[in-house]
């Protein structure tokens, strides 16, 4: 662990001041709108008080405030299997893509043995053979992010081997010992592809990007060892980005300094690791008026067994889960399947034009078809995004150069007539047609459909602080900025509008979006 005395163990980008030093730091407030993280779909100010300002946000739908469960939904909780609560939203998406692969096996063994030999895609069978592959993955926690690739393979052997036994025990009975033999070959196929897919999948999306930065307040001995405890634990998602000592924190300015860290280092999650329950009040504080998790490491953390009082451990130190922010998951996971399906699907319908596209790029001028540039996505994480080639190879290489020339505002870089564009690289621009192959990092995960247009890492490293909100939610292809601001030079306008998207999020609003988006394209909108 290095030096305590520090207040924060980073080397923090260099950026430009946006206000004076006491402003930015000023210790009483009531919280820091521009400094906090961003939950898609909850606002943390009240929503009508910039309508009027902006006509564009007038008809944006606004999400329901969070309320209190109703008296029918806690009996239904408490009724449900326990293996019911195990599950998560997050989930969705590989148990569908799981049950898309054993279906199609299914399907083949089908197709190939004939209508003979088909008892094998008994509907019935199929569907026990599936909720019990389900029931017992969920057992196994098999879709968890945590998993090392070992334990989530024998997870899945585990659950496949059970869903197999469970779906064949009637078939042996019944007098159908070759139908069960089949069924069990076929389970066997299903099982050596998802295990080739979830290996190939692991190469193309590292866990990188599902890691939560955590801020560590306290100075001790409790501190160095979560720290090291989460160093060490091959299977926490965690990673430190700092310390904040106490006498730091209790400082006039140790609010202020905290919310500011927190911004510029996308901190998800607050670990509070001090015996002073008033450093622990004061950071949880703030860490709440940020949107942020809490979690406290217990004074007897050390002499107790973690079983007896832990919610949760990392490397074998408890910790206490004292609040957590809630996020809509269920609606964050059914965009998230939306962005699989529509981007599969059509990046197969249109892989005639996109082989069209390349032929022109090719036979335009020299250089490879595609773009490839790295971006600054969700929490100013770095992926390569992919693009059809607009202009000259050496392009990047001018840019600097022509910075001067540039007219946006801010953080922006747009010329007019720019010299850089090949011929069929304007017609590419003009009706978006050049962001395609975008598709792919949205089935990657890098993008989504809908969201906060990526911005390249030269322009991220001149943002002020208060435009690092925009990074709280995943990219997108169009965003609310580009249906309606696009030709709008000022950057603080479309990180405006990149925020409210984020506070006001929902899915009827990214279908808004999208349908609009449509529009803009066939119009010829594209600079």
């Amino acid at each position: 662990m290095p030096n305590t005395a520090n207040i924060i163990a980073f080397r923090a980008p260099q950026r430009h001041k946006a206000v004076t030093a006491t402003a930015e730091f000023a210790p009483a407030h009531s919280g820091y709108s521009d400094l906090a993280r961003l939950v898609p779909g909850i606002s943390d100010t009240p929503y009508f008080h910039n309508r009027s300002q902006n006509s564009e946000l007038a008809s944006i739908p606004i999400s329901s405030d969070l309320r209190p469960r109703s008296y029918l939904s806690r009996v239904a909780a408490e009724l449900q299997p326990r293996f019911f609560k195990r599950f998560r939203p997050s989930m969705l998406a590989p148990a569908l893509l799981d049950a898309m692969l054993i279906i199609v096996v299914f399907a083949i063994q089908a197709t190939v043995a004939g209508p003979s030999r088909n008892g094998t895609l008994n509907p019935a069978t199929l569907c026990t053979y599936l909720a019990a592959f389900f029931i017992f993955s969920i057992g196994e926690d098999l879709y968890s992010p945590r998993k090392t690739a070992t334990a989530e393979n024998g997870a899945v052997v585990r659950a496949i081997g059970w869903a197999t036994f469970f779906a064949t025990l009637p078939l042996v009975p019944f007098g159908a010992p070759d139908t069960a033999l089949a069924f069990v070959a076929v389970s066997g196929c299903s099982l050596f592809v998802l295990l080739v897919v979830r290996s190939f999948w692991r190469v193309l999306c590292p866990k990188n990007n599902r890691t939560r930065n955590v801020l560590i307040v306290g100075s001790g001995r409790k501190a160095k060892q979560i720290a090291d405890a989460i160093h060490h634990d091959p299977t926490s998602l965690r990673l430190v980005k700092g310390y904040m000592a106490e006498n730091h924190l209790r400082n006039i300015y140790g609010p202020a300094m905290l919310s500011r860290i927190s911004r510029e280092q996308f901190i998800d999650e607050i670990i509070i690791a001090s015996a002073e329950s008033g450093v622990a009040e004061l950071a949880a504080a703030e860490a709440r008026r940020n949107q942020l998790d809490v979690k406290l490491v217990p004074e007897i953390c050390a002499e107790s067994q973690p079983g007896e009082i832990a919610i949760e451990t990392v490397g074998g130190v408890p910790l206490l889960n004292i609040h957590h922010h809630h996020s809509p998951q269920y609606g964050l996971a059914a965009k998230r399947n939306l962005d699989v399906a529509v981007a599969l699907c059509g990046g197969i319908a249109l892989s005639p034009l996109l082989l069209l596209i390349a032929i022109f790029i090719k036979l335009d001028s020299a250089g490879p078809v595609f773009y490839r540039a790295a971006r600054a996505g969700r929490k100013g994480r770095k992926f390569i995004c992919f693009k059809f080639r607009t202009m000259f190879p050496d392009a990047d290489a001018t840019k600097d150069d022509l910075r001067r020339r540039n007219e946006r505002e801010g953080a922006f870089f747009k010329i007019g007539n720019d010299p850089r564009i090949t011929r069929i690289g304007h017609f590419l621009r003009r009706y978006s047609l050049d962001e395609l192959p975008q598709l792919w990092n949205v089935v990657l995960g890098d993008m989504s459909l809908v969201g906060p247009r990526p911005h390249p890492a030269d322009d991220v490293s001149i943002y002020k602080i208060r435009h690092l909100q925009r990074l709280d939610f995943i990219p997108g292809i169009p965003g609310l900025w580009q249906v309606t601001a696009r030709r709008d030079p000022s950057f603080e306008r479309s990180v405006a509008l990149d925020v409210e998207y984020i506070k006001n999020w929902n899915l009827w609003l990214d279908l808004r979006i999208l349908y609009k988006t449509v529009g803009a394209v066939l119009a010829g909108s594209g600079v």
